[in-house]
């Protein structure tokens, strides 16, 4: 009798064990997708911004001969062993440049793009012009609010940016929601708040995908639009009074100017002639947000199939005996 007994509970145990396996496979994989759904939104290293020097030095003969005053010249230098490239103009009897920009290399999230220097590296740079405060640009700076103007309103890329900014925020509070319901589905043994947990899981992984598709074709875009940037920068009128590194992003994705005179009409289209030679790479702030969407999609299944399961088997009161 006593041996029947034992048996008999060491079946009710093994019969909860896969059901309870279960629930703590699809607590750690729901865990692992979030931290890592997170930890892409948040982190700055979506893309890398590079210049080919290379290209750079096939660029320099075109440029030399743009139509400036006969007493202008452009002059282009490299610092730190080609990893940042200054592009000035200067009076052709004078040493010392009158306004120049820097081509940096970046590293940029979903909305802020940051120079890849060290404090050490910035220092040196100050010695030639380099005057930048602050070493990251905001993808949404005061430039591009929508304006009554037409020709004043941001372009298309603009736009899609702040559409993926929107998108982040909203997975980012749906992952923060599906952890409560989902925690209170699990003790309570509320079926329908398990249910729930998987679908929002499913729509954090659907938001999480429109933000990587848009910074995809953000730039796929740039490779194909061409003289675009030209078009934009020649149409933007600069209010007065305004610092030269409030607008810096307004010469393009790692150009920094030396000063206010770089924004002039007269010289944007100078350094426009080296945009062809930025090269944009993938960071693994990407990658780790095509998996943690992959990881959402299969949590997303193992909720809706925890809830089928918990219909039948009260999970959670055995968890808590």
């Amino acid at each position: 009798m006593e041996s029947s007994s034992n048996n008999g509970n060491q079946g009710g145990c093994g019969g909860l064990q896969p059901n309870v396996l279960f629930l703590l496979g699809t607590l750690g994989l729901t865990s692992c997708a979030t931290a890592m759904l997170c930890a892409a939104i948040m982190t700055d290293h979506w893309e890398h911004v590079s210049w080919n020097y290379t290209k750079i030095q096939e660029i320099i003969p075109n440029s030399m001969r743009r139509n400036l005053s006969k007493d202008l010249m452009i002059e282009v230098e490299d610092y730190l062993d080609e990893y940042v490239i200054r592009i000035a103009v200067k009076k052709v009897y004078e040493k010392d440049p009158f306004t120049a920009v820097f081509l940096l290399p970046m590293h940029g999230g979903i909305w802020t793009l940051c120079a890849s220097l060290t404090e050490e590296q910035v220092q040196l740079l100050n010695r030639v012009g380099y005057n930048q405060t602050e070493p990251c640009v905001n993808y949404l700076p005061p430039l591009f609010q929508r304006t009554e103007e037409p020709e004043q309103r941001p372009d298309w890329q603009h736009r899609m940016q702040n559409l993926s900014i929107s998108c982040a925020l909203v997975c980012l509070i749906i992952l923060g929601s599906s952890a409560l319901v989902g925690a209170f589905g699990v003790l309570k043994h509320q079926i329908s708040a398990v249910l729930v947990t998987g679908v929002m899981y499913l729509l954090a992984a659907t938001f999480a995908l429109f933000t990587l598709t848009i910074i995809h074709f953000k730039r796929q875009g740039n490779k194909s639009r061409g003289s675009s940037s030209r078009n934009l920068i020649d149409c933007v009128e600069l209010p007065l009074g305004v610092s030269a590194s409030r607008y810096q992003q307004i010469l393009g994705d790692g150009v920094s100017p030396a000063n206010k005179i770089a924004l002039e009409h007269l010289y944007r289209p100078v350094w426009a002639d080296y945009y062809p030679a930025r090269v944009y790479t993938i960071g693994w702030s990407l990658d780790l947000g095509w998996g943690g969407v992959t990881l959402c999609v299969l949590a997303s299944v193992l909720w809706i199939l925890l809830s089928k399961i918990m219909r039948y088997n009260p999970i959670s009161t055995s968890l808590l005996a």
